[in-house]
């Protein structure tokens, strides 16, 4: 049996508390293989689970930025695949859903599963589900029945929900749930087993397993940045500084795709002019149906020249045109309407 590569980053999975703070040290993520050992050491056959581990970083999630991500993707990029059953990749929750974005974009190619994962609690803790995550991750990898990337993660009800990668949504800020883009996860672990959610919006397990082109021939440096604005009542986009030209724009709508149009510097419209004048492109997700019927206010963006991305999360939108960027700079705009790694939802039956 081939061993499974661990990877291991920080985050609350990684973490140990101290007196009211949690924080992690370079020796608190090796915690999590000494609890596994413990718990889930001999496998129902009687057969020793075989990891190696490596750490290239230990951090919270929150500290995650583009020299971490540049860090991180060139470590993933490089691993030789074919020498495991899969790889976990274990990580802080606050940005687990932009890094899961960017890795099931980056390692679309990848022949084996390569499973994301963290922790709400740290381990140990009453009401932690790391160990019980990680053991998702293991028995995921151990069915043979995937290639990919995903994310793993319990939620409040005890379900051990598997997400395509590119399609986990931030977790919210009181019970800490994670969701899946399109209102379903991919399918779920359940003693061992994979469990397929045949919801209109998923791919079926066939198509997740065919092979896939490589995004890219090499790893990418984040240099260029991407501008990320969310949308609410009285924002002011005069006070949005472009002066340092980022790559791109990426405009979040409210989930009717639409973003204000009215006012002076309030008015999406206003920085669209804006960005054209510094030949910046802007980008707006989620879009519905960019051709079809759609509200007033959506129309008028479209026709000042946003760039519709559609059905997109916003954290994949995000990862997807950092990365482009950053591989193929003024080039990005002719691959970004690609799907590479089921970043796109097909067309929502809800549209007016």
């Amino acid at each position: 049996m081939k061993k499974i590569l661990v990877v291991l980053t920080g985050g609350t999975i990684g973490s140990q508390v101290e007196g009211e703070s949690v924080r992690v040290t370079d020796s608190s993520p090796m915690r999590l293989m000494e609890l596994y050992e413990r718990s889930y050491g001999q496998v129902e056959r009687g057969m020793k689970e075989e990891f190696e581990v490596i750490q290239p970083m230990s951090i919270l999630s929150e500290n995650m930025g583009l020299k971490s991500w540049t860090h991180l993707c060139r470590i993933m990029w490089e691993i030789p695949y074919e020498n495991y059953a899969g790889v976990i990749v274990t990580h802080g929750s606050d940005t687990l859903s932009y890094t899961s974005a960017l890795l099931g974009l980056l390692l679309c190619h990848v022949e084996v599963p390569v499973v994301l994962t963290a922790s709400n609690y740290p381990l140990g803790e009453k009401g932690s589900n790391g160990l019980k995550n990680f053991r998702s991750a293991v028995e995921l990898i151990h069915t043979g029945l995937l290639k990919g990337v995903f994310t793993v993660y319990q939620n409040g009800k005890g379900e051990n929900n598997v997400y395509l990668a590119t399609r986990l949504t931030e977790a919210d800020g009181y019970l800490d749930q994670f969701g899946g883009f399109g209102g379903v996860p991919f399918g779920r672990m359940c003693r061992g087993e994979f469990q397929y959610d045949p919801a209109a919006v998923n791919p079926t397990v066939s198509q997740v397993r065919e092979k896939r082109a490589r995004i890219a021939d090499h790893s990418p440096s984040f240099e260029k940045s991407i501008v990320f604005l969310k949308p609410y009542p009285g924002f002011d986009y005069e006070s949005v500084d472009l002066s340092r030209k980022p790559a791109a724009v990426l405009q979040d709508l409210y989930h009717s795709s639409t973003a204000c149009v009215e006012g002076e510097s309030s008015s999406i419209l206003w920085l669209l002019e804006k960005c054209k004048k510094a030949d910046i492109p802007v980008y707006t997700a989620s879009v519905k149906d960019a051709s079809g019927r759609n509200y007033e206010t959506a129309r008028r963006v479209l026709e000042r020249g946003a760039i519709p991305m559609e059905n997109i999360s916003p954290e994949a939108a995000y990862s997807k045109l950092l990365l482009l960027y950053n591989l193929y700079g003024n080039r990005a705009g002719e691959r970004m309407s690609e799907t590479y790694y089921f970043e796109h939802l097909p067309k929502s039956v809800n549209i007016l």
